[in-house]
C-alpha cells in the first residue's frame, strides 16, 4: 500500500509538509548577519564612555550573527606575555624589543581580556584572529586571545598553536544553520616568524594558496554557509624594488599586481565553496562586487580605529573616520540582501583642545550611526566604488541597499 505524504513525514511535521511540499525538507529559517569592520580598540571602551557604540548596539543585538576582525593581541593573566608595567599601548612607549618578549612589533597591540568581552558584550560571536597584529606578543599572545574568547563565548579562526589549527575552519550553529569561518592574513608581518601561529597567505607563495582552498573546501562540505576572511594589508611599494621571483623582507614574492592578485584569490575562494569573501586591512572602505551571484567586499574599513597619532586630521589621507556595517539576511546558504549603514567614527576634534594626549587617544575613534550629509557622503562614495565592480546600490531611509534575487 502506498503511503501518504502526511504518513511518511509524522505528525511532528505537517506543518513543514503543508509549507514545504512532500520529499522537500523545509527552507532554512532567516539568519540575519551583521558585518563590521576590523575593531582596533585598545582599552575597554566602557572605562572612558557612558555608552560606546550605543547607536550599533541594537544592530548587533538583533542579529543572529556579529562579525569583527580582532586587531589586537591580548595580554596573559599570569605573566602579560612580557609585556612591562610601565608600557603604554597608547602611546606604543617604551618601544619593546624581541628580548623583552617574543612579538612581531615593538609597539604591540598588547591588550587586557576586558577588550575581548566588550566586543562580545555588544553581541560579536564570530571573529578573525588573523591580522598584522595577531603575532604582536608571540605565541602568548595567542594563546591568550584564543582563551578570552573562549572565555566569552567567541567563535573564532585565524591564530592557533600550529599553522593546522591557524588554518583550520570554525563553525558556529545559529537556528539549526552552520556557519563556517576560514580567516587569514596577507600583511606586513614576518612571514619566518607566525608562519607557524597565524594563517598567512603570503604573494607568490603557492603553499599559503592551496592550504586555505582546502580550508574552504573543508568548511563548504560542513556549513550551511561559509565566509572567508582576509586581513589585506601589505607594502606595495615594497615589490617596487624586488626582482621577478625573489622574495620581500617580509616573505611575500612578488607579483606584479597586487590589487589584482587579491581578487584572484577572492575569485579562487569563492569557487572552493566560500559563500562571501571580506576583507579589512585597509582602513577605508571599498566598493562590492558580485561574483556569480556571490558578495566580494575587499575592504569594509573600520568598526574602531585608536590610533597613534594624537593630531586631528593625522590619518586623513586613509579617510579612516568613514565606516560602515554590513547588515545580511542569509536564506538557503546564500546572501540575498544587504543593507549597508553608514559609520562615522569619532576623531575627537570636540574634546581634543580640553585633553592631553593620553586622555585623548583613550576616547576617540568609535563608531556611531552617522547621519545628515555625513551619512550621504558615506553611502554616495560607496554607491560609486560599487559602480566601478558593476554592482548597483540604491540609497533609501539613511542605508544603500543591494538586493540578490538570485540567492533564495
Amino acid at each position: 500500500m502506498k503511503t501518504s505524504c502526511r504518513q511518511q513525514l509524522g505528525l511532528f511535521a505537517i506543518m513543514a509538509a503543508l509549507n514545504a511540499g512532500c520529499g522537500q525538507a523545509p527552507p532554512e529559517a532567516d539568519i540575519a548577519l551583521v558585518v563590521a569592520g576590523q575593531a582596533l580598540i585598545k582599552m575597554d571602551p566602557r572605562l572612558s564612555w557612558e555608552d560606546p557604540f550605543g547607536s550599533l548596539r541594537p544592530i548587533l543585538r538583533s542579529a543572529d550573527v556579529a562579525f569583527t576582525n580582532f586587531e589586537m593581541a591580548v595580554k596573559s593573566e599570569a605573566d602579560a606575555c612580557g609585556v612591562p608595567d610601565d608600557y603604554v599601548v597608547f602611546l606604543g612607549e617604551p618601544r619593546l624589543t624581541r628580548e623583552q618578549r617574543r612579538g612581531n612589533s615593538g609597539g604591540p597591540h598588547a591588550v587586557d581580556a576586558a577588550v575581548m568581552d566588550f566586543l562580545a558584550s555588544l553581541g560579536f560571536n564570530l571573529m578573525s584572529i588573523s591580522n598584522n597584529h595577531a603575532w604582536d606578543l608571540g605565541d602568548c599572545g595567542v594563546a591568550a586571545t584564543r582563551a578570552a574568547a573562549d572565555a566569552n563565548g567567541v567563535t573564532y579562526a585565524g591564530a592557533g598553536p600550529d599553522i593546522v589549527a591557524a588554518t583550520a575552519p570554525a563553525y558556529l550553529e545559529v537556528d539549526g544553520v552552520t556557519i563556517g569561518l576560514v580567516a587569514a592574513t596577507t600583511s606586513h608581518d614576518e612571514r619566518d616568524a607566525i608562519g607557524h601561529a597565524v594563517n598567512g597567505v603570503w604573494t607568490g607563495r603557492q603553499d599559503d594558496w592551496d592550504r586555505n582552498i582546502e580550508a574552504v573546501r573543508e568548511a563548504a562540505a560542513r556549513a550551511d554557509f561559509v565566509i572567508y576572511y582576509q586581513h589585506f594589508q601589505i607594502d606595495v611599494d615594497e615589490f617596487d624594488s624586488i626582482v621577478a621571483g625573489e622574495a620581500t623582507a617580509d616573505g611575500h614574492v612578488r607579483v606584479d599586481d597586487v590589487a589584482g592578485w587579491q581578487t584572484d584569490f577572492a575569485h579562487a575562494v569563492i569557487d572552493a565553496g566560500a559563500s562571501m569573501y571580506v576583507g579589512h586591512g585597509h582602513r577605508a572602505f571599498d566598493g562590492i562586487e558580485i561574483y556569480k551571484g556571490k558578495t566580494l567586499i575587499r575592504q569594509l574599513g573600520g568598526l574602531a580605529y585608536q590610533g597613534l597619532q594624537p593630531g586631528i586630521g593625522a590619518y586623513d589621507e586613509y579617510r579612516p573616520w568613514d565606516g560602515l556595517l554590513a547588515e545580511m539576511t542569509i536564506r538557503n546558504g546564500a546572501v540575498v540582501r544587504i543593507e549597508f549603514v553608514p559609520l562615522e567614527l569619532d576623531e575627537g576634534e570636540a574634546y581634543r583642545p580640553d585633553l592631553d594626549d593620553l586622555a585623548f587617544l583613550t576616547r576617540r575613534g568609535l563608531a556611531q550611526v552617522a547621519t545628515g550629509e555625513r551619512a550621504d557622503s558615506i553611502l554616495v562614495r560607496l554607491r560609486e566604488l560599487s559602480a566601478e565592480y558593476g554592482t548597483e546600490l540604491v540609497i533609501a531611509d539613511g542605508r544603500a541597499v543591494l538586493d540578490l534575487h538570485g540567492g533564495g
